[in-house]
């Protein structure tokens, strides 16, 4: 069995440590098919939240350290929104929350279907904007 199907199948095998466990648990009530994974030193849990995915990052001692949230379009602030549909079609949104700072991922599709990755503020300020 490839390695994928196998995690699939048997899960990760990842358990962390129960401080690790319990910031989770603080930080993200009613998340639901959590797997764990263990990378560079920290935690990562991937789980899903009313039906969005996120992956949050904890440091071994089980500070959360960032964590993600993939969002469909409509979910979007309406500047970060605007921004995107003026460079092409989005076809996919994550929200970066690490620390208190919220930052934007969106990767779109112009009309002569070259993909670009767009890095947006919360305040909808295109800080980076790189053709993939």
């Amino acid at each position: 069995m490839n390695d994928f199907l196998r995690k699939v199948v048997k899960g990760t095998g990842v358990s962390p440590s129960a401080v690790c466990r319990q910031s989770f648990a603080e930080n993200f009530t009613d998340a639901i098919n959590v797997e764990w994974n263990e990378t560079d030193g920290s935690y990562e849990a991937i789980f899903y939240k009313y039906n969005l995915e996120h992956i949050a990052l904890f440091s071994m001692e089980g500070m959360l350290m960032e964590y993600r949230k993939k969002l469909p379009a409509e979910f979007l602030p309406e500047a970060i929104k605007r921004l995107a549909l003026s460079k092409g079609e989005i076809m996919n949104a994550l929200m970066y929350n690490k620390g208190n700072s919220l930052e934007y991922e969106l990767i779109v599709r112009d009309h002569g279907l070259r993909r670009y990755l767009l890095l947006i503020s919360d305040e909808g300020e295109l800080k980076e904007e790189r053709m993939l």
